[in-house]
């Protein structure tokens, strides 16, 4: 079911659909897309994006001197551990050390600071739309 959930986030982010496509090839302009990456800078959402992926966010908190995020901001990959923070309208996903895991928190030990506004909620699928923008994906509304 969740794999589900994520091809039709994607869809959804990439701006595929029919009526996008035959604007397109009537000659009208393109769709605006739903997220747009810009490296350095981070990604970009239209706000019907933001609410359709349930993106919330929050304020990183320090505790005896160390940073604490809530356990499910924190994004585990096979190139490390992330946060997505916020940068401007954007949101850059950010390396981290995390530390104890305790009571829905994690430790983050290195690459927060407090105060940091970081994604709680939506965070996979952020990490969907920019792997769709880095890794050269191309939506059906936008020319192929």
């Amino acid at each position: 079911m969740r794999s589900l959930d994520l091809i039709l986030v994607a869809v959804v982010l990439i701006g595929c659909d029919k009526a996008g496509s035959a604007q397109v090839a009537e000659g009208h302009a393109h769709p605006p897309k739903a997220a747009e990456f810009k490296k350095g800078q981070g990604l970009l959402l239209t706000p019907e994006a933001i609410e359709f992926i349930g993106l919330r966010k929050a304020e990183a908190q320090a505790k005896a001197d160390r940073v604490m995020v809530p356990a499910q901001a924190l994004l585990r990959t096979s190139e490390g551990a992330f946060v997505f923070v916020e940068n401007g309208e954007r949101w850059l996903r950010t390396a981290v050390k995390f530390g104890a895991e305790f009571d829905g928190s994690v430790q983050v030990a290195d690459g927060l600071l407090e105060g940091d506004v970081i994604a709680v909620a939506g965070v996979r699928d952020l990490w969907l739309a920019e792997l769709q923008a880095v890794k050269g994906g191309v939506g059906c509304a936008d020319g192929h």
